[in-house]
This record gives structure tokens, C-alpha cells and sequence, in this order.
């Protein structure tokens, strides 16, 4: 995961965004992060919350 995480930061110039949406597979957590390398485009699993789910995480309602 650290190889990832600074693979990521050094093509990104930042880490990977996981508020632990597949803490639970973590073998699809590492896939999505290398899609993200290979496809160009920054990990953010906050982008796959609705704007509701976003405020309710962001306030400490909604937990992974």
C-alpha cells in the first residue's frame, strides 16, 4: 500500500483520498488505486458519495 500511496503522490502530488470505503478489500482498494495511476486521474473515494452522503461523512454521520 505505501508503494501505491507515493506512486500516487508522485504522479498527483498527493496521496490517495480513502475515508475506508473498502477497508474490507483491500485487494479492490489497491486495484482501484492503480486504475487511478493508470487512467490519470487522482484516487478520491469522496467523489463516489452523493452530496448528501458527503455532508452527513463530513459531520461524523455517516462512518466506514
Amino acid at each position: 500500500m505505501n508503494n501505491l500511496k507515493k506512486e500516487h503522490k508522485d504522479k498527483f502530488g498527493v496521496e490517495p483520498i480513502i475515508i475506508g470505503m473498502f477497508w474490507n478489500n483491500k485487494e479492490l482498494l489497491y486495484d482501484k488505486i492503480e486504475l487511478a495511476i493508470e487512467s490519470n486521474i487522482p484516487y478520491n473515494e469522496e467523489k463516489l458519495l452523493s452530496k448528501e452522503e458527503l455532508v452527513a461523512f463530513k459531520s461524523g454521520g455517516l462512518v466506514f
